[in-house]
């Protein structure tokens, strides 16, 4: 398994159409190992040991954007899902807010 921190361009190149809200569901495939050996710098000082995922965004039928809960609620890790390859494709620190890099 490759874990691959995205920049903020690559991050948003995968914003493809008008994101869908998924409400429910499961996911197409488990992504858990991905996030466990996400190295600990890569969130920063942020938790987000409690895997509460927050929100679910699919673009077009190419990628989900998983945003995984940290303790504070506008920073989360969002992991990228690829769909075709059923694989994540990478994920990013996010501050939900301004749809930015968490620095």
């Amino acid at each position: 398994m490759k874990i691959r921190k995205l920049t903020s361009a690559e991050f948003h190149a995968t914003k493809i159409g008008k994101p869908e809200k998924i409400e429910a569901g499961e996911p197409l495939f488990d992504f858990w190992d991905y996030v466990e050996a996400i190295p600990a710098e890569d969130f920063g000082e942020n938790d987000c040991t409690a895997g509460i995922v927050g929100h679910v965004y699919r673009m077009e039928d190419k990628f989900e954007h998983v945003l995984i809960q940290s303790q504070f609620a506008e920073i989360a890790m969002a992991l990228v899902l690829d769909l075709a390859k059923k694989e994540v494709y990478g994920h990013y620190l996010l501050d939900i807010r301004r749809g930015l890099p968490v620095v």
